[in-house]
């Protein structure tokens, strides 16, 4: 896997990507494999920053204001956290968009760090992909494709 420029904004790579950022989790659908994700720990500020559209320059500097740890065991993290991301075709780089100051605020005290952790399922796959809004043409729903 080809590492992700330190300098371009990520974005969330598709519309088949949807999201719920809940307290302490984040989980992350992908449509058109029915795959699905949780993120949780330091990985619910990576992905609030992935949705504002933040680098990963930006990330590590974000989390290393946010929690006490070395600044290499963050960047060390983040990054396998991102790649994996990408290589699963959830995120990528897009030098088209305008960097922005992510919102992901310091705390007063610094807070302990707790690596991201993510978690692949696969059990709904099937469930997921049977839904016949993928069983349709270019018009998209409610149109059938003709030869089906």
């Amino acid at each position: 896997m080809e590492r992700l420029d330190p300098d371009v904004p990520l974005r969330v790579a598709s519309a088949n990507v949807h999201s719920k950022v809940f307290d302490d989790e984040v989980v992350v659908l992908e449509m058109k494999s029915g795959t699905y994700f949780s993120l949780r720990r330091s990985g619910v500020d990576v992905w609030r920053l992935i949705e504002e559209n933040a680098s990963s320059g930006r990330i590590f500097e974000a989390l290393g204001e946010r929690y006490d740890a070395p600044s290499e065991e963050i960047a060390t993290a983040v990054e396998a956290l991102l790649s994996e991301l990408a290589e699963a075709e959830l995120i990528v780089g897009d030098p088209s968009i305008d960097p922005v100051q992510p919102s992901v605020a310091p705390p007063a005290k610094k807070l302990l760090f707790s690596p991201p952790q993510i978690e692949r399922f696969t059990d709904m796959q099937d469930l997921l992909l049977l839904d016949p809004i993928h069983e349709v043409d270019d018009a998209g729903w409610p149109h059938m494709p003709v030869n089906p």
